[in-house]
C-alpha cells in the first residue's frame, strides 16, 4: 500500500516543482496561489483515489487480472472465443434475436415470480406426499382398467 503513496508523490513532484521554477524569483522561493490552490485540489482528488479502500481494490483488480493473463488463461480464453464464433451463425443470431425481446423477458420474469411464488417448501412437501399417496391408486387403477379392456376386446 505504501508504494501508492510515493507513486502518488512521484506524480504530484514534478508538477509542484516545475510550478515551483516558474514561479521563483531569483534569489528567493515562492510559490503562486494558483499554485498552490491546483495542488490542494489534486491533493483532494487524490485522497479518494489513495483511500484504503481504493487501494485494495486496485490491488485486487491488478491481482485478477495477473491470474487471467498469465498462465494458460489467456490462450483457453482465445480458444474458447475462438470455438464458439464458430456457432454463432447469422442464422442463429437472428432466431435468438426473435427470441430475446423485452415482451419475451418480462413473460419469462413474471413465470419466475410466480415460480417463487408457487414453489414454497411446504407446496413442494405436500405434492411430493400426495404424489406417494396416489402412486398406489395409479397402479391398481391401471390394473382394472387393463383388466376390463382386456374383456371388451376379447
Amino acid at each position: 500500500m505504501h508504494y501508492f503513496k510515493i507513486l502518488g508523490l512521484l506524480f504530484f513532484l514534478p508538477i509542484f516543482t516545475s510550478t515551483m521554477a516558474q514561479s521563483t524569483t531569483s534569489a528567493s522561493l515562492t510559490i503562486s496561489p494558483s499554485a498552490i490552490s491546483d495542488l490542494e485540489g489534486m491533493i483532494e482528488s487524490a485522497k479518494v483515489l489513495l483511500s484504503n479502500s481504493s487501494v485494495s481494490n486496485i490491488e485486487t483488480t491488478l491481482t485478477g487480472a495477473a491470474t487471467l493473463l498469465s498462465g494458460s488463461t489467456a490462450n483457453d480464453t482465445k480458444t474458447l472465443l475462438t470455438d464458439v464464433s464458430a456457432l454463432l451463425t447469422p442464422d442463429l443470431v437472428s432466431a435468438i434475436s426473435q427470441l430475446v425481446t423485452a415482451d419475451t423477458i418480462n413473460k419469462l420474469g413474471d413465470i419466475v415470480d410466480n415460480a417463487h411464488s408457487l414453489l414454497t417448501a411446504e407446496f413442494v412437501n405436500q405434492t411430493a406426499t400426495l404424489i406417494n399417496d396416489v402412486t398406489p391408486l395409479v397402479e391398481d387403477l391401471s390394473k382394472v382398467l387393463g383388466g376390463l379392456l382386456s374383456a371388451l376386446l376379447s
